[in-house]
This record gives C-alpha cells, sequence and structure tokens, in this order.
C-alpha cells in the first residue's frame, strides 16, 4: 500500500501542535486549583501566548490526529472487502496495552482512549456515508451535550449522571493532583495514574464532551478516507477550502473568546459554546489545507516534507513526546511546574520537535518502522517484524 507522503507530514504537523500544547499546560492533566490561576503567566508575552495556545492550539490539533485516526481505519480495513475485522480488534488491544503504559507514566494519554472508541468503527463500517458523515457532524459539535444545555436554557434536568464522584470536594481533589505533580515520587505517580487516574480520565470525557467528539472525529476521518479526497488531494482547492474555513472558524473563536464568561446570560454562554465547538471543526480544516497547500508550494516543500518521518513514527513521537514532558515537569524529574513562563515552556517544546523531527530523519535511514510502531505491527502479526533497510535500499532525504 503506498505511503501518501502529505498525510504524514499532515500528522507531524498535528504532532507539532499537541506538544506545544501539552508543553504549555506543564503536561498537566488536570484543571488548575484556583491558588495556581496564571502561575505560568510570568512576563507580559505570556498572555499573547496563552490567547494562541487556548483558542488556536487546544481541541485544534488533536482533532487533526483523530481524524487521521478514522482515516487510517479506512486504509487498513474499511475499503478492504476481505479485510479482517478479528485482526483490527487485535490491533487495537495492542494499541491500548502500549497506551496504559503510558498512562501510568502520564494520565493525559489518549491511545488507551482512542483504543476503546476504536472499536465503534467496526460497527460504523456498516453504516452509509451519507449515516457517517451525518453522525460525524452531530458528535463533533458535541451535540448531546449541546442538547443537554438547551434543555438547562429550559431548566430541564435529565435523572442520568454519568459523572463518578471522586471527592466531596473535587477542587482539593484536583489539589491534591498537583501536590502528587510536584512532590510525588516516581512510585506514588504510577500508582496514583494506575488506579485513579483511570477513573479521571473517564470524567474528564464526559465532562468536556470529549466522550462524543473523539468517535465523530474518527466517523469524520472515514467519511473522507470513503471520498477517497486523500488519493486526488491535487484536485481540491485548497485556497478556497482555507478562505471558508478562516472566515467561518476565526470569528467563532473570537466570539467563544469574549462572551463564554459569568459575565453573560445562560443563552449568550451557550452560544459562545456552540461556537467553540464550532471553531472545534472549521480550524483544523483550515490547518489541514495549509499544510497540503504548502506541501505542494516550491518554496516551502522542502520544509513540509521534513514533517514525514516524524509523522510517519507518529506513535512513537507521540509517546517520546510524554517522556519529554514528564521528565521535565514532575518533581521526580527536573520540577519544572510552576516555574517556567507560558512562552519558555512552548519554546522548549519547539526545541523538542526539532529534536524529534532530526531523529526520526535519521531513524527511517536505517529502519523500516518507528521502534513502537515495529512492536505493534509485529504484535499485529503475530511474527517478529524485519526491522532494518537492506544496505543495497536507498532511502531519500527530504528536500532542503
Amino acid at each position: 500500500m503506498r505511503r501518501i507522503e502529505e498525510i504524514d507530514a499532515l500528522r507531524g504537523f498535528a504532532l507539532f501542535g499537541i506538544i506545544l500544547t501539552h508543553m504549555y499546560q506543564g503536561y498537566l492533566a488536570s484543571s488548575i486549583p484556583p491558588e495556581y490561576y496564571g502561575y505560568n503567566l510570568i512576563y507580559l508575552i505570556d498572555d499573547t501566548t496563552r490567547w494562541v495556545v487556548r483558542n488556536l492550539f487546544s481541541g485544534k490539533f488533536y482533532a487533526i490526529f483523530s481524524m487521521l485516526f478514522g482515516l487510517s481505519f479506512y486504509l487498513i480495513l474499511d475499503r478492504k472487502q476481505n479485510s479482517s475485522p478479528s485482526k483490527f480488534a487485535w490491533r487495537l488491544i495492542l494499541l491500548f496495552l502500549i497506551g496504559c503504559i503510558n498512562h501510568i507514566f502520564y494520565r493525559g494519554d489518549f491511545l488507551t482512549v482512542y483504543a476503546v472508541f476504536g472499536f465503534a468503527l467496526l460497527l460504523a463500517r456498516y453504516l452509509s456515508s451519507k449515516h457517517i458523515l451525518v453522525i460525524g457532524l452531530f458528535l463533533t459539535v458535541n451535540g448531546p451535550n449541546m442538547i443537554l444545555k438547551i434543555l438547562s436554557l429550559f431548566e430541564i434536568t435529565i435523572p442520568f449522571n454519568p459523572y463518578i464522584p471522586l471527592d466531596s470536594n473535587p477542587t482539593e481533589a484536583t489539589k491534591s493532583y498537583v501536590e502528587l505533580i510536584l512532590n510525588g515520587d516516581l512510585i506514588s505517580v504510577l500508582a496514583s495514574n494506575g488506579t485513579i487516574g483511570f477513573i479521571n480520565k473517564y470524567n474528564f470525557m464526559f465532562q468536556s464532551g470529549r466522550v462524543w467528539v473523539l468517535p465523530g472525529l474518527f466517523l469524520l476521518g472515514l467519511w473522507v478516507g470513503r471520498q477517497q479526497y486523500h488519493e486526488h488531494l491535487e484536485q481540491l482547492n485548497l485556497k478556497k477550502l482555507m478562505l471558508i474555513s478562516a472566515l467561518i472558524g476565526i470569528p467563532m473563536v473570537l466570539f467563544h473568546y469574549n462572551y463564554y464568561t459569568a459575565n453573560y446570560s445562560e443563552f449568550v454562554r451557550f452560544i459562545a459554546f456552540f461556537a467553540k465547538e464550532t471553531s472545534n471543526i472549521f480550524i483544523p480544516i483550515f490547518y489541514i489545507a495549509l499544510v497540503f497547500w504548502l506541501y505542494n508550494r516550491k518554496p516551502t516543500q522542502g520544509l513540509m516534507k521534513r514533517l514525514v518521518p516524524v509523522g510517519r513514527m507518529g506513535l512513537s513521537t507521540y509517546v517520546m513526546q510524554s517522556g519529554f514532558g514528564i521528565v521535565i515537569f514532575y518533581g521526580y524529574g527536573l520540577g519544572m511546574f510552576l516555574k517556567l513562563s507560558a512562552t519558555f515552556a512552548v519554546g522548549i517544546g519547539i526545541l523538542i520537535f526539532i529534536i524529534q523531527t532530526a531523529f526520526s530523519i535519521w531513524w527511517f535511514q536505517r529502519f523500516k518502522f518507528g521502534p513502537l510502531e515495529w512492536l505493534w505491527r509485529s504484535g499485529t502479526n503475530m511474527k517478529w517484524q524485519p526491522l532494518r533497510l537492506h544496505k543495497s535500499t536507498t532511502v531519500k532525504e527530504p528536500a532542503r
């Protein structure tokens, strides 16, 4: 199966945005207790960094990565009539195990979540493309939570509450977690992440609405695959797509930023909530079109091609990013949480990604797969896969 370099470059771009978002957050998989608000706003430029990350990064790059997961399902299973759903299910189980290892170190890991919700794609395989698009859009805009908010506007409540209370005082629970990150030893962090950390992740999925958004993004990626847009990128009007998505997405971002506060009525806040969820579709679409457009322009193609190797080993890249983050911020590492300014933390994230890009280029000059991709593929096929490139194999370096 021919690899599409633009897709790998897009995955690399998504990983760039993901590490910058996580570095800004100090690799904290939790909300911030009130006493720590603004902890990373040390210099004037940090306010600008906060605005950019919160409005143009947070939720946007994860959306791209999630849609690519749905597209990969199409490439691996959906387009093949005689493909094995059981093999894909086994692949998801292995991904869950890899994610569990990452999770016990960093409870913000989303590989375990991808693995669980990936099973929904096996059912979606039997839906028509039209149904996949409609359901995908409804879920991606956080449709179920939107309905709940509409009901609350009319003071209608529902008896079912999926939230699992962890503590009579959630703020104290969050504060305890921050204290663990600051001062906990490795064993304490592993024990906490491996137990209550999973429940925290479950609660976050429901409270944030990602329990709906994530499978919605998977479905949109599957729909894109069925339309075979990835096979005919040269036929897409990328400039028009960028213009339309920006004209919709940017006003939505600004509306949410200006009106989603307690100073406005519940109705205005609901509209701002809708604006945020809508922007989480259109801003990623703008980024996707921008990457493809830059990739196919000679002045920028060389730079974009350097994203191909780091995107090709996306699983390894993501897990390594978690490793960098916890070593930098956690108490059993360098303990820099609450000490780095937002801008400096993001700058370190850029440096880490540059290192990862150089490493991935070096790696693929010698090996066929990324390290975790190789283990994943070997486990999926129940047989060790050849890893090293033959000496006669030539590898084309990214254009400069």
